[in-house]
C-alpha cells in the first residue's frame, strides 16, 4: 500500500513538473510547433493565384450600392498556422475557415457600410514567419506581397479611376498595405487624391517612413484628415513581451523589397478613441463600440458593445483596458493570442471614421474638379509673339 501511494505521489509530481513547464514555456513549444521544417530556398511554393479567377478572392462585390461612399480594398491578417510550408496555398482549408469565418466579419465588417469591399485571397506568410528575422520568414513575407500587389493592380483596374479608395490591413495584411502604399501611391498623383485613407492595424508603422518611402502620405492627425496613415496596435497591459515584439520585432519595407527591423525606431500610434496621435489616456466615454463577428454572416452587423475599453499611445502601442466581456478579450494559452482575434474592439469606432473620411475626400475630389488652384502672382510679359494665320 505504501509503494503505491509512493508511486502515485511520483507519477503525481512528475506530472505537476510537467505541467508548470508546459505553462512557463508554452510560448516557446507553440514557436516550435509552428515553424515550417522545410527552408524556405528548397520549398516549392503554392500555385500564385490568378486574380481575373473570382475563386482567388474572399470577398468580390456582387453589386454597388447607390449609398457607397468609397471602394475598400482590404488585405486579412495571418490565419495559416501551419507548419507545412512557409506559404499558404489559397485553397487551405484550415486557413480559408478562420478567414471566411473570423478575419474578415471582424476586420473587413466595419467597412462595409461605406462601400465595396474587394478582398483578395494570397500565399500568406505562415505565422511562424512572424517570429523570425532570417531569411526563410522574410522571403516568405515577400511572395505574399508580390500576390497582393497583382491583386491590387486587378482592384485598381476594376472601380472608377475617379472614386476614392480606402485601403485596410491587419496584421501581415497591414504590412502588404504598406508596400502597395510605398509601391504606387508615392508617384501617382491620381491615386494619392482618390486616398480617404489607409487603416494599418496591428503593423508597426515607424514614424521615419513618412521622410522617405511615405513621404506623399502623412500620418491623419485629425479626425477629419484625408489622405493620410492611421495606424495602432491594440494590446492589453497583461501582454508586455507582445508589447516590446511588436515595439523591437515588428518589420516594415526599404525603399526597395526588403524587410528592417523596427527596433529602435518611433511608431506611429493614431488612438481611435480620438483618432488624434496623442500619448494621453482616452476613456471608455468615448468608446462607439466594439464587436464580435465571429460566426455571423459576411454582411450581418455584430451588436456593439459601446463604452467597452479606454486606450492610450504608450511608445507606440496602443495600450487598451481589459474589457469587461471575456468574449472581448484576446486567449493566451499556447500561442492562441497570435491568431486572428475573434473580435474588433474598435469595429462601431472604424465604420464612423471610415465614412467621414470617404464622404470629406469626395467633397475635396469634387472641389478640386470644379475648381482650379488660384493663381499666386501675375507675369508681365513684355512681347508677345504673333503667330499669323497663312492666307488660304
Amino acid at each position: 500500500m505504501r509503494l503505491r501511494v509512493a508511486i502515485f505521489g511520483i507519477l503525481g509530481g512528475f506530472l505537476a513538473f510537467l505541467a508548470t513547464g508546459a505553462f512557463i514555456f508554452q510560448d516557446a513549444i507553440a514557436r516550435w510547433r509552428l515553424s515550417p521544417s522545410t527552408p524556405f530556398q528548397v520549398a516549392s511554393p503554392p500555385p500564385a493565384p490568378e486574380y481575373g479567377a473570382r475563386g482567388a478572392w474572399a470577398i468580390w462585390p456582387d453589386k454597388d450600392s447607390a449609398e457607397s461612399k468609397a471602394d475598400i480594398f482590404y488585405v486579412h491578417s495571418t490565419t495559416y498556422y501551419s507548419d507545412e510550408n512557409w506559404n499558404a496555398p489559397i485553397s487551405d482549408v484550415s486557413a480559408d475557415a478562420a478567414l471566411k469565418s473570423v478575419a474578415a466579419p471582424n476586420e473587413a465588417g466595419p467597412f462595409l457600410g461605406v462601400g465595396p469591399i474587394y478582398a483578395p485571397r494570397y500565399r500568406q506568410a505562415t505565422l511562424f514567419a512572424f517570429f523570425t528575422h532570417k531569411f526563410d520568414g522574410v522571403a516568405s513575407r515577400r511572395l505574399a506581397y508580390r500576390d497582393v500587389r497583382r491583386a491590387f493592380e486587378r482592384f485598381l483596374s476594376e472601380t472608377d479611376g475617379e472614386r476614392p479608395i480606402i485601403l485596410a490591413g491587419y496584421g501581415q495584411g497591414g504590412l502588404h498595405i504598406l508596400g502597395v502604399l510605398k509601391d504606387y501611391f508615392q508617384e501617382s498623383d491620381a491615386l494619392q487624391k482618390r486616398l480617404a485613407a489607409a487603416y494599418v492595424i496591428g503593423q508597426a508603422v515607424p514614424l521615419d517612413l513618412f521622410d522617405t518611402q511615405l513621404s506623399k502620405t502623412p500620418p491623419c492627425l485629425s479626425p477629419d484628415a484625408i489622405r493620410c496613415v492611421i495606424s495602432y496596435t491594440d494590446i492589453e497591459e497583461r501582454f508586455r513581451d507582445e508589447m516590446r515584439r511588436a515595439r523591437d520585432r515588428s518589420m516594415t519595407w526599404t525603399k526597395g523589397d526588403d524587410l528592417v527591423a523596427s527596433k529602435g525606431r518611433a511608431l506611429l500610434c493614431i488612438n481611435p478613441l480620438s483618432w488624434t496621435k496623442t500619448s494621453d489616456y482616452v476613456g471608455p466615454e468615448n468608446h462607439k463600440g466594439a464587436a464580435s463577428a465571429t460566426g455571423l454572416r459576411f454582411g450581418q452587423p455584430p451588436p456593439p458593445v459601446v463604452r467597452a475599453v479606454g486606450a492610450q499611445c504608450v511608445d507606440g502601442v496602443l495600450v487598451v483596458d481589459r474589457p469587461q466581456q471575456s468574449f472581448l478579450r484576446r486567449a493566451s494559452w499556447f500561442g492562441a493570442k497570435w491568431k486572428a482575434p475573434h473580435f474588433n474592439l474598435f469595429y462601431a469606432d472604424l465604420s464612423e471614421d471610415a465614412k467621414r473620411r470617404a464622404e470629406n475626400v469626395a467633397a475635396k475630389i469634387d472641389h478640386e474638379y470644379r475648381y482650379l488652384n488660384p493663381i499666386d502672382e501675375a507675369v508681365d510679359i513684355e512681347e508677345s509673339p504673333i503667330n499669323k494665320v497663312p492666307n488660304p
